[in-house]
């Protein structure tokens, strides 16, 4: 088997040369002449690298976590999340490194000691982390561990990637109220408070009680959505529109209301919040708030990099902006 140091006389380069073009570092700048000799000498060879040697030698494994904590489902089933991780992944093919994806399960927050290990095992040279729910447990292990981290999310944490959820809540809220609307039912989220912060300002502006306004929560799912859009409709019949915190139960919210015999939006109007790919072709397409989810993942990882490089990266909100589709329309009586 050949070995970098028959790479590196091949190519008439030393050893150091070739294993950093090998490993693709963006620390030296070589020739593309060179680059090319060491490339060519390694597939003639047929050259495999030791990821394990390199990692001894370097100390870096160049693999990168990518973290979804599991409370309902798996960021497989999670739209959002796997937006997330494609850019993510791109990112890591780009730059040479290596994405390791992880749920952990947190049940009576207790963290699942397999992923424990995976984090104090020196396997990782970082950590990118969904901060969306409770990840307590996680973060208390973290503290112990020298391991770069930038949290997804509204968990409190000096690097972190989020969404301007207090902006978001004002702009589902006001196109609403814009719309006529003043029966409506919200399908919120404990997670995020800032959302319905916004929420809540948005309807002191124009005079509305949030307090007289039906609240049911959900956990991001589908399913939560269907739950929480029959409760409030069965309590609340006069209701002519729903504000759902993200566009997964506004999904659902919709789809239930469909089976329970209501038009949408001829009798309820539903704004959801994400944009997710799925949401310009639902039916109806929704409304819903963007905030650019596509461009998360390697954001994050250029922050990612800037920690693993002993720098302090500025933390990132990302500005949300309204995409109005044909789930909303005027409350009835309204032009």
């Amino acid at each position: 088997m050949a070995t970098i140091r028959d790479v590196a006389n091949r190519a008439n380069v030393s050893v150091s040369t070739a294993s950093r073009i090998l490993s693709n570092s963006t620390k030296e700048k070589y020739a593309d002449e060179t680059r090319e000799r060491v490339r060519e000498a390694s597939t003639e060879l047929g050259y495999r690298p030791n990821f394990a040697a390199r990692a001894l030698v370097s100390g870096k494994t160049r693999i990168i976590a990518a973290v979804f904590p599991r409370f309902y489902d798996t960021p497989f089933t999670a739209l959002a999340s796997l937006q997330i991780l494609s850019g993510i992944e791109a990112y890591c093919s780009d730059e040479g490194y290596h994405l390791l994806i992880s749920s952990p399960k947190i049940e009576n927050g207790v963290l699942d000691r397999n992923f424990a290990d995976l984090l104090s095992g020196g396997y990782l040279d970082g950590v990118i982390m969904d901060g969306h729910s409770d990840i307590t447990p996680i973060m208390e292990f973290m503290s112990g561990l020298d391991l770069p981290l930038v949290i997804l999310g509204t968990y409190p944490y000096q690097h972190y990637l989020r969404s301007d959820n207090l902006l978001g809540g004002r702009l589902m809220m006001e196109h609403l109220i814009e719309l006529g609307h003043r029966e409506i039912g919200l399908i919120a989220l404990r997670a995020i408070e800032d959302r319905m912060l916004g929420v809540r300002l948005t309807a002191e502006d124009h005079g509305l009680d949030i307090r007289a306004l039906p609240c049911e929560y959900g956990n991001f799912s589908e399913a939560s959505g269907e739950v929480a859009a029959e409760k409030l409709i069965r309590d609340n019949p006069g209701l002519t529109a729903m504000v759902a915190f993200n566009d997964r139960m506004a999904m659902g919210a919709i789809r239930r209301l469909h089976e329970l015999g209501y038009q949408v939006p001829g009798q309820i109007s539903v704004v959801g919040h994400d944009d997710l790919p799925r949401s310009r072709d639902f039916n109806p397409p929704l409304t819903t708030v963007n905030h650019d989810l596509s461009e998360w993942g390697g954001l994050a990882m250029n922050m990612l990099l800037t920690l693993m490089h002993g720098e302090c990266p500025e933390p990132i909100t990302m500005a949300p902006r309204l995409v109005v589709r044909q789930s909303t329309a005027a409350a009835l009586g309204q032009s």
